[in-house]
Parts: C-alpha cells; sequence; structure tokens
C-alpha cells in the first residue's frame, strides 16, 4: 500500500509517497525506497504573502502546475491514501483560500489550509521518545518560513501549543512583529517556570536544524547538537551573506537565505530556556502526515 503526504510551506512544497511494505514503524520516514518517491520544489510562496499579502499569479501558477503532475505519480503509484497541507503563508494571504481552491480544482486534489496547531500536531506524530522520557516535558519548536510552531507535552498530553507568526522568511521580508517575537519569548519564559523542577528535551524541527545536525553531529547516529557549537556556527554565518553561506556550505541559494534568521529563533528560545542541545530527528509535516495516514489505512491492508 503506497500513501502520499504534500506539504505547501512558505518555502517550499513537498511530495512524499511511502510504501508500507518497507515501514516496520513508520520512523526514519525521510528513507526513499526505489519504488517511492520525494520531491522537493522552492516554491517561496512567503516572500508573496509577507511582502505583499497575496499569493501573486505566477507562484499559483507553479503550484498547480507541480500539483497536476504530481497529482498523475501519486496515481502511478497508486496511492491508497493521501493528504495535501497547506501552512503559514496560505492562513496568512488575503487570497489563500480562492488559490487553495482553484489549485485543487485544477490539479484534482484537495488542499486543506491547516490551522498552526494542527501543523505542530501533525509534525509531532512521527516522533517516538525514548522510553525513559516518560515522565519528562518535550518541547516540540518547528521553524518554519513563516511561523514557529511550539508544543510542550508530558507523558502523551499535550500542555501548551501555539502557532506564533515568527519565521525566517518574514525576517527576510521584513514584516517580522516586535509583538510576536515578544510572544514567543513570554511563552518560553513560562515553559522555563513550568519544567524547572523536571528534564526539559528540547526537539528541533525544519530544514535549517537538520543543517546543524549534519554539520555538528559527531556520527550519522547522532541526533543531537550542542547549543554552544550551534552559536559559534550561528555568529560566523552572521558575517557572510546568502551567496557566502552557500559557496562554503555547499547549500542551493533558497535553503543559503534563510539559514541564518532561522537559526537565530532555534537560539533565541535555546537562550530562553538556558538548555544545552537541541535534539534533532528526522521528523516534519510530510512525516507526520504518513504517519497517521498509516495507522488510519494499516488494519483495511495488509501491511
Amino acid at each position: 500500500m503506497y500513501l502520499a503526504a504534500i506539504d505547501i510551506g512558505s518555502n517550499a512544497i513537498r511530495l512524499l509517497i511511502k510504501n508500507t511494505q518497507h515501514l516496520a514503524t513508520p520512523d526514519n520516514l525521510d528513507t526513499i525506497y526505489p519504488d517511492e518517491y520525494y520531491e522537493r520544489i522552492p516554491l517561496k510562496s512567503g516572500i508573496d504573502v509577507f511582502k505583499n499579502q497575496r499569493i501573486t499569479p505566477p507562484t499559483e501558477a507553479i503550484l498547480t502546475v507541480t500539483l497536476s503532475r504530481w497529482a498523475k505519480i501519486i496515481k502511478r503509484h497508486q496511492v491508497a491514501a493521501y493528504r495535501a497541507c497547506a501552512t503559514a503563508a496560505y492562513r496568512e494571504a488575503l487570497n489563500g483560500t480562492e488559490v487553495a481552491q482553484r489549485v485543487g480544482s485544477a490539479s484534482g486534489l484537495k488542499v486543506e489550509i491547516i490551522p498552526g496547531q494542527e501543523e505542530a500536531r501533525i509534525t509531532r506524530l512521527s516522533y517516538v521518545p525514548a522510553p525513559e522520557w516518560q515522565n519528562d516535558y518535550l518541547l516540540f519548536v518547528d521553524v518554519g518560513g513563516g511561523s514557529t510552531e511550539v508544543s510542550l507535552l508530558r507523558k502523551g498530553e499535550t500542555l501548551f501549543s501555539h502557532s506564533f507568526r515568527v519565521g525566517s522568511m518574514r525576517y527576510l521580508c521584513g514584516n517580522q512583529s516586535a509583538d510576536e517575537e515578544q510572544a514567543l519569548d513570554r511563552a518560553m519564559a513560562d515553559i522555563l517556570l513550568r519544567t524547572h523542577d523536571h528534564p526539559l528535551h528540547y526537539i528541533g524541527v525544519g530544514g535549517c536544524v537538520k543543517f546543524f545536525r549534519k554539520l555538528l553531529a559527531q556520527s550519522d547516529t547522532d541526533i543531537t547538537i550542542h547549543v554552544a557549537r550551534m552559536r559559534e556556527v550561528y555568529t560566523h554565518l552572521c558575517t557572510l551573506t546568502p551567496a557566502q553561506i552557500s559557496d562554503q556550505y555547499r547549500l542551493p541559494m533558497e535553503r543559503a537565505d534563510i539559514l541564518t534568521p532561522a537559526s537565530s529563533i532555534f537560539l533565541r528560545i535555546a537562550h530562553t530556556l538556558n538548555v544545552p542541545q537541541i535534539i534533532v530527528p528526522s521528523i516534519g509535516v510530510r512525516n507526520g502526515i504518513i504517519t497517521e495516514l498509516y495507522y488510519q489505512n494499516k488494519d483495511n491492508h495488509p501491511i
């Protein structure tokens, strides 16, 4: 059985198709087998919205063509179930709902614009914490182009979940609100007070923090990064232009230009919480969609 996830983000759009025969448990979903499919298109919808409050016709055209092509790929894989989710840029765009409807009608794929809390919930689904952490606090921080989703969990219960309008693309567009930054700071200070007498595990989500894991982890299986080392690299990044970051770290420009602002958000939270490290598993919206579809459909199909 094949399952598909489409993540329509502020900085990029992604299609992930997974074969459930490869899933003993739905973890490490970033491993792509030959019969599966993954594609990422750097469609920066956030630039449209955070500068002009609207998805522009060229962006809508690219999204329509891409999703129409992806619909054919999904059909070719005989996908049993899929979900296509649009996030912060489409939540905020004045014409987001209309664009989603037109693109969905043209491509034949239903496109949902999901709230920030739903985005946070989906993202958490594919993460399995260590058994010894059952009494500890887990703080999930997903930094995207248009929003930062923060969730605090303990013993499987969600104690706090909020989507802050703080994101890397907003900084690039000069659209970042000081009030939203302060709201994020206050929320982190409250979480620090709430968790001060128990272990707190800071779990980072997003392409930026995965870059740091790859750069700073001590082995291929190590998914933790030390905040002090991340801050050293960030300080160096601040002295470079996006073109220099791209050249020095061999990153495409569409990733290099958001690396510094995204890093600053992760470090801002780490500073408030006074945590020494960030755990960086391979999770995200696309992984969570596949996980949820897996459990919804596994009883109806032989796995």
